[in-house]
């Protein structure tokens, strides 16, 4: 008979205490052991492990627990060790962890006699509790600090941090909400909150004394903090309301929070201690694209633009405050946004010089999309940098027929679509547009706005129309934007160029836009969002091409007569 192989002190430890766990309310889905959780070793990491490629570890934990099922590094709320031989070696080993995992809420070490529990608070100091108990499910682990923090004591977290804070948030926060239930409402009410933030730190940023508290944070001790920190967001989110009620929301919205308390003080504990409005908008940008994700439809072809491909392709475009620019499938805003940030890095770098790049923005700098929340977000972090986003416009910028009955202000701000020659008012078109096989302009629809290109495509006549990918249909609007001489910088999959399918393609552009130039967009660039290969392209517009479409210019592909060679 086999000898058994004795058991290991710290696995006995570690078996009582899931057992334990178990008994105080958290479900085994929620706990993880085996295989055993993967620490990253630096922050950077952390954002290859965010990104779903290989990272170095610097241990691996005994034993996690998650705030939900989902088993994801942004969900990870406790982490557990059993190894270290004293109190002293696990303290150490802890606070090793949770300074790698930026979401961990709680680090636990036992030995089967003695306790610790170690929580981080705001400002990356540590509170140390011996012969602690083990943490139920719905335990508050937030440690606010002692003094309420200030701009300078707020700090800039990395690209992993406000990723997973606000994944976090989404995820396991606020789709547990008791009182608001559909998804929609749910994402639009915690929108609303991430505006009082945003308005927060630009209050505190702009402040003459950063050492005054800033306004979104913990109130109260730990018997009052959830009432009097919810009522403070709701508060703080009516004022903003009524401030911003005719910049920035829709009619449909309200001046109250509809989220429980528990809700509203869970999302206050996760963003108090960031700036998200930093020294620059690549985090406030960031943080808008992880959100504007969670709202978004794969099938509905929007992928949002990395600002690992914004900020090239942007900087491609060499814009200056010369030109007049507008993205009209603008998202989140990362084309606008980026393009302001650019050119007040190079032309009016110092805050004395900021009048003359408000009134560019004002004046100059468009974005148009037919999702209230893309519009919603856009408006917001325009505001937060000043410009006013008089130009931010809520509406269908390809179905143009509609613009007078629907869209009015399409109509007002960008001009009559039955002219000519088109709106013709830009000297700059930057846009990622929503594509895919299956995402059509109908031919009714082409005809009624206008558009040739889907003629080109039927390759039939001058009265033929077809249903035509909403891509190729952005492009054609893009030049209709543009004044002669203008340019267009679009992302569109690089099957439209050289497929055979798209073999009228090259016919329409000629005339119409000749190409400048090509960014290659990896695939991988678009990882956190789809698969497709892009690329970026500009063009000049050259010219109007007012004759009558020709189908006999576009050769037909050959087929091979029976009986004959290939």
């Amino acid at each position: 008979m086999a000898e058994a192989i004795p058991t290991k002190p710290e696995e006995t430890v570690r078996q009582q205490v899931i057992k334990d766990l178990m008994r105080l309310g958290w479900k085994e889905t929620q706990l993880r052991w085996r295989p055993e959780w993967q620490v990253p070793d630096t922050p950077h990491d952390l954002t290859k492990r965010e990104r779903g490629q290989k990272y170095a570890v610097c241990g691996s934990a005994d034993l996690v627990a998650f705030a939900d099922d989902s088993g994801e590094w942004y969900a990870l709320q406790v982490i557990f060790e059993f190894k270290a031989p004293d109190i002293a070696h696990g303290k150490s080993q802890l606070m090793r962890y949770l300074s790698n995992e930026p979401m961990a809420k709680m680090g636990f070490w036992t030995n089967g006699s003695q306790t610790l529990a170690v929580y981080k608070r705001h400002q990356s100091e540590w509170v140390f509790v011996e012969n602690a108990g083990l943490p139920h499910p719905t335990d508050d682990l937030t440690q606010p600090p002692d003094v309420p923090p200030t701009w300078k004591t707020m700090r800039q977290p990395s690209e992993a941090e406000l990723s997973g804070a606000l994944k976090r948030i989404v995820a396991t926060v606020v789709v547990s909400d008791p009182h608001v239930v559909r998804r929609e409402d749910q994402l639009r009410e915690l929108l609303h909150i991430l505006l009082v933030k945003l308005e927060s730190d630009a209050i505190a940023s702009r402040s003459a004394n950063r050492d005054n508290p800033v306004d979104f944070r913990i109130y109260g001790d730990a018997l009052t903090k959830v009432a009097i920190t919810a009522s403070k967001v709701r508060e703080s989110y009516k004022e903003y309301f009524h401030k911003q009620r005719t910049r920035i929301f829709n009619a449909a919205d309200r001046e109250e929070l509809f989220l429980s308390d528990d809700t509203l003080f869970a999302v206050a504990a996760e963003l108090s201690p960031f700036r998200i409005l930093g020294d620059d908008v690549d985090l406030l940008a960031k943080a808008f694209q992880i959100f504007r994700t969670s709202a978004l439809k794969s099938g509905e072809g929007q992928y949002l633009t990395p600002l690992r491909v914004v900020r090239p392709a942007v900087m491609a475009m060499e814009i200056t405050s010369a030109d007049k620019v507008i993205d009209p499938a603008c998202g989140s805003g990362a084309f606008v946004v980026e393009a302001l940030r650019q050119v007040a890095s190079r032309e009016f770098p110092n805050e004395n010089e900021a009048y003359h790049l408000v009134k560019w923005a004002n004046d100059n700098l468009y974005g148009v999309d037919k999702d209230d929340i893309g519009v919603k977000l856009t408006k917001a972090t325009m505001v937060a940098m000043r410009d006013g986003s008089t130009h931010v416009l809520l509406g269908d910028a390809i179905r143009t027929n509609l613009w007078p009955a629907k869209y009015q202000k399409l109509s007002q701000e960008l001009g009559a679509p039955t002219e000519k020659f088109g709106l013709e008012q830009f000297t700059v078109v930057i846009t990622n547009p929503p594509f895919g096989e299956s995402l059509k302009v109908k031919a009714a629809d082409c005809r009624a706005a206008g558009y040739t290109i889907s003629t080109y495509a039927a390759m039939k006549g001058p009265n033929d129309h077809v249903d035509l990918e909403i891509g190729l249909v952005y492009l054609e609007q893009c030049y209709r934007l543009l004044g002669v001489g203008g340019r267009v910088g679009i992302i569109l999959p690089e099957t439209y160029f050289f497929s055979y399918s798209y073999r009228w393609l090259p016919y329409w552009l000629n005339g119409r836009l000749a190409l400048r130039g090509m960014l290659n967009i990896p695939m991988e660039a678009f990882e956190e969002f789809c698969r497709a290969k892009t690329n970026f392209y500009i063009f000049e517009k050259v010219g109007h091409v007012e004759t009558d479409f020709d189908s006999t210019a576009i050769p037909k592909k050959k087929t091979a007569k029976r009986g004959t060679a290939k």
